[in-house]
């Protein structure tokens, strides 16, 4: 007789904005990573990204968000009591540009809530093709958690899915990880960076976005694209220090840009292909 491992159910919730580059992808990737059904809040997206998710089966449900400030922590949450109902073993909760990996590894986990801080950045190229990524595993620095959990419908899920207010009982895995393309195009980039917006509508705050939609009000932002998908090119080919920290200043808190000013450490520079098609994000 074999011995089988047990099966968990898993339910995603995505929030997207304009994503028709890349929801196809993210569906398909997910449903290859165990993922049975989805709940998608649409945030009155202009493209095509709601028509694409309404195509798949294992899209359960789809929420049209007319707000426009970004409150990410109510619409997110909602979904979360919605994925309750559909009886899973956990709820993750996606970002459209985050492609996670190792899920079938959260059996092994036995608290409520499962921290996955493990993330492979892939900056953008020239080409439209994002297949290298820069791995900070070995670095010794925090990263930015996002977290799976248990179905709990008084969770409460924290800006940017990072965590659950008022839960410290947090069990980190290394199992879990995720592929992050945050900047795909300079098309794609002027829609994030007009995101600041949003939050300024409700008195939020991401010092990304603010520092993006700044170097769009100033004209700059078309140049520091073609500036970083440039020096990104070469440290594919040749990793170099310099390059690396105006590299990562496009997408790094100010706690990690000063880490590596400090150190001379490089992360690693790993490459991975997405299976589910191939995609050329232009």
């Amino acid at each position: 007789m074999f011995n089988t491992r047990p099966a968990i159910k898993i339910v995603a919730t995505i929030l997207v904005k304009d994503e028709e580059d890349i929801i196809a992808a993210n569906i398909e990737h997910h449903i290859k990573q165990g993922v049975s059904q989805f709940i998608v809040t649409d945030n009155n997206s202009s493209d095509q990204s709601r028509s694409i998710a309404e195509k798949y089966p294992e899209v359960v449900e789809i929420i049209d968000e007319p707000g426009n400030d970004h409150n990410q922590t109510q619409w997110v949450t909602r979904m979360a009591q919605m994925a309750c109902k559909l009886n899973p073993d956990w709820i993750i909760h996606l970002d459209t540009d985050e492609f996670w990996g190792g899920l079938m590894s959260l059996r092994e986990a036995r608290g409520k809530v499962a921290g996955c801080e493990r993330m492979y950045l892939h900056p953008p190229t020239s080409s439209g093709e994002m297949n290298h990524y820069l791995d900070f595993d070995q670095i010794p620095i925090p990263q930015e958690c996002k977290i799976a959990h248990r179905p709990d419908p008084n969770f409460v899920i924290t800006h940017g899915n990072h965590g659950i207010e008022n839960c410290d009982n947090v069990e980190f895995t290394q199992k879990v990880y995720r592929h992050h393309y945050p900047i795909r195009s300079y098309e794609q980039w002027v829609r994030k960076a007009k995101g600041h917006e949003a939050l300024s509508r409700r008195k939020s705050i991401c010092t990304r976005w603010e520092k993006w939609y700044n170097l769009l009000q100033e004209g700059m932002l078309e140049k520091e694209y073609q500036k970083l998908t440039s020096l990104w090119g070469e440290m594919i080919k040749s990793p170099q220090h310099d390059k690396f920290l105006d590299i990562l200043d496009f997408w790094a808190t100010p706690e990690m840009i000063t880490f590596f000013k400090n150190n001379p450490e490089l992360p690693r520079i790993g490459e991975w292909r997405m299976r589910c098609q191939e995609v050329k994000f232009s």
